[in-house]
Parts: C-alpha cells; sequence; structure tokens
C-alpha cells in the first residue's frame, strides 16, 4: 500500500482520499490492472471505509479505476482504441488553450509559463519531467481563461496518468517532448496564436503516436510513458 497517504480535517475526507489515490495512481505506487483493497486504504489514509466509497466512486466516474463485480474496484487500464480517442480530443483541446493563452494570458502567467519551460528543460529523468509537465500544464490551463476548457483537460490529463512511467517508452522522446515545448513557448512569445495551435496539436500527436507503439508493444512491465 502507497505511503504517506494520510487526510486533513480542513477539507472534506473524500476529496482527500479520491486525490491521494489519484497521485499515487499517475506515480505508478497503483499500477493499472491493481486491485485497490478498502482495508488497505482506509489504514493507509485514515479515512472510514465510505469515505472510500466515495473517493473511488468519484475515481471510477473519472475512468482511473473500474468496479468489477467479484474482483473490486481495479485501477483501469487504456485499450489502444481508447488511448487513440483520449488524444484526439486532448490534441483539438490543447490548440485551443494554446490560442487562448496567447491571445488573453497576463504577463504575470506568460512569465510563469516561461518558468515552467525551463524548469522541464531542466529535468533530469522521465519523473521529474513529467512533473514539471503539469506544471506547464497548470499555467497554460489557467492562461486560457476558458473553464470549460480546463475542467475538460484536467479529466484528460486525469486519464493520461494510466499512460505513464514505463520502460517501454522510446528514449528519443523526452527530449522530442521538450522541443516540442519549446516551440509552444516561442509561438506564444511572439503572440502568433495561430501557431501556438498548431505547435500544441503536434506535441500531443507526438505524444499520441508514441502511446499507441508503446500499447501496442505492451508486456506485462508496465504501461507506456505518455510525455
Amino acid at each position: 500500500m502507497a505511503e504517506g497517504m494520510r487526510v486533513q480535517r480542513s477539507v472534506p475526507i473524500r476529496l482527500q482520499v479520491a486525490q491521494q489515490i489519484r497521485s499515487a495512481i499517475g506515480d505508478m505506487r497503483f499500477a493499472p490492472g491493481q486491485i485497490l483493497i478498502e482495508r488497505e486504504l482506509c489504514e493507509a489514509t485514515g479515512a472510514s471505509r465510505a469515505s472510500v466509497r466515495e473517493a473511488l466512486r468519484e475515481l471510477e466516474s473519472e475512468g482511473l479505476v473500474v468496479s468489477i463485480p467479484g474482483r473490486g474496484t481495479e485501477v483501469a487500464t487504456i485499450s489502444v482504441e481508447e488511448a487513440d480517442q483520449i488524444y484526439e480530443a486532448r490534441a483539438a483541446l490543447e490548440g485551443l488553450a494554446g490560442r487562448l493563452f496567447t491571445l488573453s494570458a497576463t504577463a504575470t502567467q506568460r512569465a510563469a509559463l516561461g518558468q515552467a519551460l525551463t524548469r522541464i528543460e531542466k529535468s533530469a529523468d522521465p519523473g521529474e519531467l513529467l512533473a514539471a509537465k503539469n506544471q506547464f500544464y497548470e499555467v497554460l490551463l489557467e492562461g486560457a481563461h476558458n473553464a470549460v476548457v480546463q475542467q475538460l483537460l484536467t479529466i484528460l490529463h486525469r486519464r493520461v496518468t494510466l499512460l505513464r512511467f514505463t520502460s517501454l517508452s522510446r528514449p528519443d522522446r523526452p527530449a522530442e517532448s521538450v522541443k516540442e515545448i519549446r516551440q509552444i513557448v516561442t509561438a506564444i512569445n511572439r503572440g502568433d496564436s495561430a501557431s501556438a495551435e498548431r505547435a500544441c496539436i503536434a506535441h500531443i500527436e507526438s505524444a499520441r503516436a508514441s502511446a499507441k507503439l508503446s500499447l501496442s508493444t505492451a508486456t506485462p512491465t508496465g504501461p507506456p510513458q505518455d510525455v
């Protein structure tokens, strides 16, 4: 069971438990296909069984876990077809987010995006790169100033956590990803909203191709990395 999963009473417990499980799935402490045992989650978080069940229902609505009769709740897996659909929707929405950010972000948000890019460029391993990219997207979505786009992409990003951290990922993909994100920021800094949109779409299409390749050749060692 994942370490460090304790709740704080100032925030609704079910939301805390859901976030802790979500994070554990994202960094592969809980792997795709793993059974989540309610008793162990209660012990790890200090939450009641009712709160754990509410958290699991929320995660099931996000597609991160599935309830299987006779087995219980397990971390979801994503098929090649499902991954393709997720990336198709994500490309369209992130292209829109990039265009909106270029048109409406504040100077502070633009500076924060540049700082996020610097963190990405300095990332020394895939784990650091994924954390830095999460920060980048938080800034991008906030600066897009569209709550609907932000909500939809947040859901898609959570589904994408099921595709991360694997030895099957292409060795050259992280460097390609950094280059693609740099092109996004360059277009934004030029004030070229159309180029920013295209760069965002191109980045997701590259990640899509990498994920599909990894999924089609996947072995029990783990799911493909998304960068």
